[in-house]
């Protein structure tokens, strides 16, 4: 037993214990989270599917001249790589041009830096490099009209990146800037009706967030 001089008084050996239970918790998460920012990882590998949200405005090419559009998207990817996208665009004109459409939703930037090593912040820009991507798909061009005014199947093509406005280990809220083309050929048998094409550029924000699936390992 130490020597009466050196014995502590209770609460602080009680004090002394919690601060050590507390570094104990702590000091591993921000040493991880320390590494995390030194190899590029960012929390994107403490799960293995994202899930996505977003809401954008943009500025519309039609057949009818140059209006406002905006559009709605649910994304899945798995590893943040590779996934499916369902989206719904409509133009903001007096005439409907509208289209439900679902593409593949492919990003495969971010991996391919992470393993040729050229993930080395700062964190905005290796954030907004790997979400580079394009999605590709089919369209149905104003749903539930008729074919002579040129709804129908059609094909869209877009791409994009996104910018980190709040970021926390794979979740987070991002500034997404975009294209989308979304056309469809008339789908009635003399091929009368008019062409529908819209063509989008535009911008706005997409909340993520990062969950695990149970489909591969625990990443540490």
């Amino acid at each position: 037993m130490p020597p009466e001089c050196c014995r502590f008084p209770r609460p602080v050996r009680r004090a002394s214990a919690v601060c050590v239970v507390i570094a104990c918790c702590v000091l591993p998460s921000t040493a991880r989270a320390q590494r995390d920012e030194v190899d590029g990882v960012y929390g994107r590998l403490d799960g293995d599917l994202v899930l996505s949200a977003e809401l954008l405005g943009s500025v519309a090419d039609t057949s009818s001249g140059t209006t406002g559009a905006a559009s709605v998207a649910l994304r899945g990817r798995y590893l943040d790589m590779t996934g499916v996208a369902l989206g719904y665009d409509r133009a903001l004109s007096s005439a409907r041009l509208d289209a439900a459409w679902a593409a593949v939703d492919f990003r495969p930037a971010w991996l391919a830096r992470l393993t040729n090593d050229l993930e080395h912040g700062p964190r905005w820009l290796d954030l907004m490099l790997d979400s580079i991507g394009i999605e590709l798909g089919a369209a149905w061009v104003r749903p539930g009209a008729s074919s002579q005014s040129g709804a129908g199947l059609g094909f869209v093509l877009g791409g994009g990146f996104e910018l980190p406005l709040v970021w926390s280990r794979g979740d987070g809220i991002m500034l997404r800037v975009g294209t989308r083309w979304i056309t469809a050929a008339p789908w009635d048998a003399l091929g009368t009706g008019p062409r529908a094409t819209l063509f989008e550029a535009g911008l706005g924000l997409v909340f993520r967030t990062q969950v695990r699936s149970g489909r591969i390992p625990r990443f540490e």
